[in-house]
């Protein structure tokens, strides 16, 4: 079985690719797709994603996000595919890992986030730490109001790791995964926001890897230059943004209901 393991980065001081020149890689190719900000690593296969890539290259989430959710516009030759966030130094014991989750044969694997489970949580956690602002956030309820999601569909997910088979059902779910990214996002992007509405029914996505797995296998996290993106007076707009998010889509929080949300 022919086995990809991949990552992307993007941007000028972004990200991290591990040299694993070292580790024992039988059964697997690793392939660093990149842009121009930056060049090849010790033990990948290099590809230029700034060559193929159709859209705005210097909104470099979007671009990244390219590669991670269609793998097929780049590994055609494969029949699974591995992804890592480009921020993890690796271990042989997590490739064995891997290759122990390809040999199910399941169409697609993914984690579920171990903390948080609601939209709302999804929503609040990069508007209170400065990723997504008011206004970003709005423009992604709108955007999924629009497009007709189904809310209740929504599940969590930590997409730092994820593991493919190269179907027409999986490549349908990635084209429509980055188009809703597309047209959600004008600048930074949270893709497992809309990653639940990119799928034709939730049973598509096995969701049995856990980031908990990475660390028993001894992959670490690598942080070079990662910072707050914006300041933020997030304490004044917490409850118009549930209330937003209330009044567009009709979910609760299951914890209790702010005051912006009770009636008088």
């Amino acid at each position: 079985m022919s086995i990809a393991f991949y990552t992307c980065v993007t941007g000028p001081g972004n990200g991290y690719v591990h040299d694993v020149s070292n580790l024992e890689q039988g059964g697997v190719d690793f392939i660093a797709i990149h842009d121009a900000h930056h060049s090849e690593f010790p033990g990948w296969r290099s590809i230029d994603i700034d060559a193929v890539y159709p859209f705005d290259k210097e909104l470099h989430g979007h671009k990244q996000r390219y590669a991670k959710t269609m793998p097929h516009l780049f590994l055609q030759d494969y029949q699974y595919s591995i992804y890592l966030d480009p921020k993890w130094e690796l271990t042989d014991e997590f490739l064995r890992l891997c290759k122990e989750q390809v040999s199910r044969q399941v169409p697609w694997l993914a984690c579920s986030h171990p903390s948080r489970t609601t939209l709302y949580e999804e929503f609040l956690y990069p508007f209170t730490n400065g990723t997504l602002s008011y206004e970003e956030c709005v423009r992604v309820i709108d955007t999924l109001v629009d497009e007709e999601v189904n809310f209740d569909n929504y599940f969590s997910s930590l997409n730092t790791w994820i593991i493919r088979q190269h179907n027409d059902a999986n490549q349908r779910i990635g084209e429509r995964w980055f188009e809703l990214i597309l047209k959600c996002y004008t600048n930074h992007v949270r893709d497992q926001i809309v990653f639940p509405f990119a799928l034709e029914n939730p049973g598509q996505v096995v969701k049995s890897l856990s980031i908990e797995q990475l660390y028993r296998a001894g992959v670490r996290l690598n942080y070079p230059n990662q910072t707050r993106i914006r300041k933020v007076n997030w304490q004044k707009q917490v409850y118009d943004l549930i209330a937003y998010l209330h009044s567009r889509t009709g979910l609760l929080p299951q914890q209790q209901i702010p005051r912006a949300l009770k009636k008088k």
